[in-house]
């Protein structure tokens, strides 16, 4: 097997936890001295009291709605009292996406900016990209964070990169064809895209010679990603990662779980219920997690709303680092509907791995009186006459039944009725909170 840093990658648990544990001790200090946030968040702590891994519980969340208070109103603009290094030293800006409320602005500076690059190396190396791949990212570069980290970690891995922006879809399938790239990164909603638009060109997605792509910025279900696979025949991976955190878990040629990238993060599993204790191997915890490496923007036990299954240290690769072996969704996408636990997540599943005549789709909650209401709208594939689109969306209703205990009625739109999306998708809308 072949390892980005076979040091840090192949470390012992002990070994990893004691490095970890001593690189966090470093940054609570480092924080409480030189960030405004932290200065008051940590004010009743005494650093010293934090001896052992347990004690790191003592520690309050940060919350992205803090980071948005400190940054309102707060000197220097415009990142206010997240900074945690002189404005003079600032090289870079970055933002969030803003798809939660008003964007977070993230100051690196050139040292912050490499630690992050090499965390993102990491994830690369270990989805298999190498120096022979002609990586092509099929978005506008902007002031947000995403694919920034992927330019730069491959082009650190010796690949060659091309930037797709400033083109449309149809555009980015004309420049992948003329370059003959042979790798890409992207949302899994836009792959899909992609490939949607090759063969409306009459093209096979298959003959674009993708070799291997990684995902970013949503959940990537098991279907989904064997679909994409099976579409351009080539080695689907996934990774997780935000503009608060940086990117800390990335898919290995085992294509089982997540590995954290270990000893750049602390990551934590928490109860559900209380975030309180970690979870065991196999639960369901929220990931709250701290940046270990990255001084500009210090966060310490940041709450990301993000909902996983735990998995083990151990891997058919050889490294040592914890798995996350699924990413459920955020908290705030989990919710009761008619009583029923219900995820956005099994819907797509399912479209994924039974409905290959479905291109598109939108799940909509409302709610009548006191009822709640499923709509489930869908895109067929165009080549599907009305009656046949019919039994499409017939059976996935049966199917929808099956799987969520939740009824739900299909509706079959036209042609591009459904948005289409480049970066995160928002195919689940709960609209009972506006009646």
């Amino acid at each position: 097997m072949e390892f980005w840093n076979p040091y840090t990658e192949t470390l012992p648990r002990e070994k990893l936890e004691k490095i970890e544990f001593s690189y966090f001790q470093n940054l609570l200090s480092y924080a409480k001295a030189n960030s405004q946030l932290y200065k008051d968040k940590l004010k009743g702590i005494n650093i010293d009291d934090i001896k052992v891994f347990e004690d790191i519980k003592k520690i309050p969340f940060t919350y992205k709605e803090e980071l948005r208070k400190w940054q309102e109103d707060v000197d220097p603009f415009p990142y206010g009292g997240l900074l945690g290094i002189d404005i003079a030293n600032v090289s870079s800006f970055r933002q969030t996406s803003g798809t939660t409320g008003k964007p977070v602005y993230v100051p690196e500076s050139y040292e912050s900016w490499q630690w992050r690059v090499e965390s993102w190396c990491h994830i690369l190396y270990m989805a298999g990209f190498r120096p022979r791949h002609r990586v092509f990212l099929p978005f506008g570069y902007n002031v947000y964070v995403a694919f920034w980290e992927a330019h730069y970690a491959a082009e650190k891995l010796g690949c060659e990169v091309v930037p797709g922006g400033a083109l449309d879809t149809k555009g980015r399938v004309n420049k992948i064809i003329e370059l003959k790239a042979n790798a890409m990164c992207g949302t899994p909603t836009y792959l899909l895209n992609i490939a949607q638009e090759a063969a409306s060109m009459g093209i096979d997605p298959k003959s674009l010679g993708i070799e291997r792509a990684l995902g970013a910025g949503e959940p990537l279900p098991e279907a989904t990603r064997k679909r994409i696979e099976e579409t351009y025949n080539c080695k689907m991976y996934d990774h997780i990662g935000s503009t608060e955190t940086c990117g800390f878990a990335g898919m290995c040629e085992a294509q089982q779980g997540l590995h954290i990238v270990e000893p750049f993060f602390l990551v934590e599993l928490l109860d559900k219920d209380t975030l309180s204790k970690e979870v065991s191997e196999g639960e369901l915890g929220v990931i709250v997690i701290t940046p270990l490496g990255r001084r500009s923007f210090p966060v310490i036990r940041f709450n990301t709303n993000d909902v996983a299954i735990k998995g083990p240290s151990t891997c058919e690769c050889g490294r040592t680092s914890l798995k996350l072996m699924e990413i459920v969704g955020r908290v705030d996408d989990i919710s009761k509907i008619r009583g029923v636990l219900f995820s956005p997540k099994t819907v797509e599943q399912l479209i994924r791995s039974e409905f290959p005549e479905i291109v598109e789709y939108e799940l909509v909650v409302t709610r009548e009186d006191i009822m709640d209401k499923i709509t489930l709208r869908i895109e067929a594939d165009p080549k599907l006459n009305k009656d046949e689109a019919g039994e499409v969306a017939k059976r996935l209703g049966e199917r929808h039944k099956i799987k969520t205990n939740l009824s739900c009625k299909v509706v079959v739109e036209p042609q591009g009725t459904l948005p289409r999306y480049d970066l995160k998708a928002k195919r689940f809308k709960d609209m009972r909170g506006k009646h």
